[in-house]
């Protein structure tokens, strides 16, 4: 009896065991319909949120193209106006420059004219400083500086003064000049005093 007991016992073992599915694999849930229809939505929503901030970042980089583009042209139209300024301010100051350095040497001229004046014609000293006064207005010259036309004129206020008058049958006319009037280029550094013809 005991014999049968073990080779019962002894089959029961060798019987081959067959394997169980796994606990995991058993408890994972089959997808619903539900859940399969949510996920074309989620992917949908994604790639509207991506376009809505490409979009935005677009917007942004045009906006800050703009400001840049603005911001170049006040600075290019800033600097071309120093420009201007600063070669209008050179050419001022240098024309203003002229006109004092000759304005200046006006009474060296005055008195280099006076000399010639009161010179006799045989002194061999009025040739030195005929000479002398003709080099001085040359070097003056390529500067612009040039005696105003008065004597034999008709009277301007704006080149010449009138100091003294005289009846005249031709009235308006510069009859007398006292002393030159001198302008460098386009600007008057001296009037011209003179004696204006006028009617009875």
């Amino acid at each position: 009896m005991k014999k049968d007991k073990d080779k019962k016992n002894f089959t029961e073992a060798e019987k081959p065991v067959t394997p169980q599915p796994e606990a995991e694999e058993a408890q994972q849930p089959e997808p619903s319909e539900e859940t399969e229809a949510r996920q074309p939505e989620t992917a949908q929503e994604t790639a509207e949120a991506t376009i809505e901030q490409w979009q935005q970042a677009l917007e942004l980089a045009v906006k800050q193209r703009d400001d840049y583009l603005d911001s170049l042209k006040r600075t290019q139209a800033d600097f071309q106006n120093f420009k201007r300024r600063n070669q209008t301010a050179r050419s001022d100051g240098y024309a203003d420059g002229i006109c004092e350095v000759a304005t200046a040497v006006l009474p060296a001229v005055d008195n280099l004219e006076r000399a010639l004046s009161a010179a006799q014609e045989d002194d061999p000293l009025a040739d030195g400083v005929r000479m002398t006064l003709r080099q001085l207005l040359d070097g003056l010259k390529p500067f612009g500086f040039e005696e105003v036309p008065a004597l034999g004129e008709d009277f301007d206020p704006e080149k010449h003064n009138a100091v003294m008058r005289e009846v005249s049958e031709t009235p308006g006319k510069v009859l007398e000049v006292f002393q030159k009037g001198y302008k460098v280029k386009d600007k008057i550094i001296r009037y011209a005093m003179v004696k204006v013809s006028v009617e009875e």
